[in-house]
This record gives C-alpha cells, sequence and structure tokens, in this order.
C-alpha cells in the first residue's frame, strides 16, 4: 500500500495546508495514472475499498450521472463519502475529521464543486463547506483539471523562503541548494519523498526529518537543564528538566532502533566508521544527571554527522532523478 505521507507542522502536527501542498494531494486524489472511471455508478458508489490497495488509484468515479430535476447529464463525478474513504485509506490521516478537513479545502481551492447536494446534511450542517455523504456528488473544476494536467515545471510553489544558511562540510552546488528548497517546502517534500520510494530510498528523508525534530527537541532539553542548574532551582524543577533530557535520550534510541543498528527495518546506507562510532555510543550505559547530560550530547553529534551524510547522499544521488508531479 503507497500511502500518500502527510506532512504536518512539527509543533501542532496539523496537516500542511498550502496551497501547493493541496494541489499535489488533489493530483494524487485523482489517480496516479487518471481518473478511476467505474462501470457504473453504483460500482462507483459501492462502499467496496479493495482497489484501493495500492494506493495508487484515485477515487472511485463514474462515467455518467443523471442528477437533479429535471435530471440532466454529468460526467466524471465522485461522491462525498467516496472523496473521505479515499483520504482515510490512501494517506496518512489519523481521523475523519482530516478527511473533511482537506475534501472542504479542496472545494476552497476551487479544484472540485458539488453538483448535486444532500439537502439532508444540507439541513443539518448548513455552515458545512464539503457534504461526505453518498448523496451529495462532486466534479472536477476547469481549474481541479488544469492542475491534475499541470507539469511539474508550472507548479508555483508557496516555499520560496530563503533556504537554510549553508551546512557545514557541504559545499553550495545547485543539488544542495536544490535539495534545501525540497526541504523547506512542503509540496516538494510530499513529491520527493515519492520519488525516493520508487528508488527504494526513502528511509533517508525519513531519517533526515526525524533526527531534525530530534535536534530542536534536544536544544529546547539542553537549555532547560542548563538554565536551571545556572539558577539553583529547587529539586522539583531540575528532576522536571532531566525527565525532558530522559524523554529526548528515549527519542534518540527509537531513531537509532529504526535506521541505524545492524538489521534495523529502515537500516541506512553510511559510512562504516560512522556506523560503529553509534553502535558503541548507543549501547554504553547513559549514566545519571550530568552522566546523561553529556551522553545526550555525544549522540547529538554523531547524529548531526549522520544527517549530514544523509544530506549529501540525496543531494548527489536522489536529485539525479529528476521528480515530477
Amino acid at each position: 500500500m503507497q500511502l500518500v505521507i502527510l506532512e504536518r507542522d512539527s509543533v501542532s502536527d496539523d496537516i500542511s495546508q498550502d496551497r501547493s501542498t493541496i494541489e499535489v494531494l488533489f493530483r494524487r486524489f485523482i489517480g496516479m495514472n487518471g481518473p478511476n472511471i467505474k462501470s457504473s455508478v453504483s460500482v462507483a458508489d459501492s462502499d467496496s475499498l479493495s482497489e484501493y490497495k495500492d494506493g495508487l488509484a484515485g477515487v472511485k468515479m463514474a462515467n455518467e450521472r443523471k442528477v437533479g430535476s429535471p435530471p440532466r447529464t454529468v460526467f466524471q463525478t465522485f461522491s462525498g463519502k467516496a472523496t473521505v474513504d479515499w483520504l482515510l485509506d490512501c494517506c496518512t490521516t489519523v481521523d475523519r475529521s482530516e478527511t473533511m478537513k482537506i475534501a472542504s479545502l479542496f472545494v476552497e481551492h476551487d479544484l472540485m464543486w458539488c453538483v448535486q447536494t444532500d439537502r439532508s446534511y444540507s439541513a443539518q450542517y448548513p455552515q458545512q463547506k464539503f457534504q461526505p455523504t453518498k448523496a451529495s456528488i462532486y466534479q472536477m473544476t476547469q481549474k481541479g483539471k488544469d492542475v491534475v494536467n499541470m507539469s511539474n515545471g508550472q507548479r508555483v510553489s508557496n516555499g520560496d523562503t530563503e533556504s537554510p544558511s549553508a551546512r557545514v562540510g557541504v559545499s553550495r552546488d545547485s543539488n544542495t541548494q536544490k535539495l534545501d528548497k525540497i526541504l523547506t517546502d512542503a509540496a516538494l517534500r510530499l513529491l520527493f519523498r515519492e520519488q525516493l520510494r520508487d528508488t527504494h530510498c526513502e528511509e533517508n528523508l525519513s531519517f533526515y526529518i526525524d533526527v531534525e525534530e530530534f535536534l530542536k527537541s534536544c536544544t529546547a532539553a539542553l537549555k532547560g537543564i542548563s538554565a536551571a542548574s545556572r539558577a539553583k532551582d529547587n529539586e522539583k524543577n531540575i528532576d522536571k528538566s532531566l525527565d525532558a533530557i530522559k524523554e529526548t535520550m528515549a527519542s534518540a534510541y527509537g531513531i537509532y532502533n529504526a535506521f541505524l543498528a545492524p538489521g534495523s527495518p529502515c537500516e541506512l546506507n553510511i559510512d562504516h566508521t560512522l556506523r560503529s562510532q553509534l553502535a558503541a555510543r548507543m549501547t554504553k550505559a547513559v549514566g545519571r544527571n550530568d552522566a546523561m547530560v553529556e551522553s545526550l550530547k555525544e549522540v547529538v553529534k554523531l547524529f548531526e554527522e549522520a544527517q549530514l551524510s544523509v544530506f549529501k547522499l540525496m543531494a548527489s544521488v536522489s536529485l539525479q532523478v529528476p521528480f515530477c508531479a
């Protein structure tokens, strides 16, 4: 199952909602190989989700459907229920409220529109932009069709912020600059992740992002314990700061066991010497209090080296293969 890995805010965990990301997701929603047209309306509106087993087929559509009174024929339509089913089954959404939010953004960005409303739902929820029922019928707008057919070169990115400052040990060539841009643009990250999946190295990006979050939490934890120590806080506050250090250390072991330990499920291809140093550090006793803080600092240094190694690998190898929407 090739789930669409949704980009999320590192603090709130909310799904990225910028226009570019929503447009990329809408193209996946319509289908990797074009609209998923069914043989009849009944099949298109069925509750069977078996054809979403690989995550590549788009939402189920009826080629022709009669709607309204007097009846008129509309083409390539799909129900509101099929919409939320696809978003729940083929993306990393966690509940139906997230699928409702994404579907509402599809409507808000004029990518699809309701050709037949569910009157009972409208009466009950008059403020809802999207209706997740079988009776509500949707269709791509012209803008939605344009987005689906848009080439990667035409995509307008919202990630035009300045790239991160130059990394120590990384030459500022075109590929590293491109990768910096990708890593700061949610829509481009989504596309890049899918290219990495096709080349069987998605774990590189996952590791890079996980370490980025780990380093942020680690910085906060180390600042907290340093401030508590300088201020000679009471024992309760110092214990609280040490708990944050313990939690950060635990997340380091989680990353190590997932990506760096021998035989780990997503084992990375990194330098043997660095791998040995990581293994030696992660299998050594952590200690308590000040010793634990020093252990965490050692882990941070090694993780930064591993992250830099993975960054160079993605820039030098993965960006040689052009990726597209």
